[in-house]
């Protein structure tokens, strides 16, 4: 009888911590957004138009080169209002 007055709360307990971290488990974390750099090869309208190549006359200018966004290009387009420019050249 003394028996069970011990195990069953023992149990019970580790029985909680078990499902306690069971569900800490099952929470999903929020996929943060990825900043890439991509190359301007042009401006169309409200876009740029982008590679992943590399120009090297970028430097210092007036014309916007190079960018940072977190937008994935749509047929090499980039939009202007989603992008940070990073690099110029004349």
């Amino acid at each position: 009888m003394t028996t069970k007055k011990i195990i069953f709360p023992v149990l019970a307990a580790m029985i909680a911590v078990g499902a306690a971290f069971a569900t800490s488990e099952k929470k999903e974390e929020k996929s943060k957004a990825v900043v890439a750099t991509f190359y301007v090869v042009s401006e169309e309208g409200s876009n740029y138009v982008v590679t992943s190549t590399p120009d090297p006359n970028c430097g210092a200018g007036a014309q916007v080169c190079q960018i940072s966004t977190t937008e994935t290009p749509n047929n090499n387009r980039v939009s202007i209002a989603n992008a940070t420019a990073t690099g110029w050249k004349n």
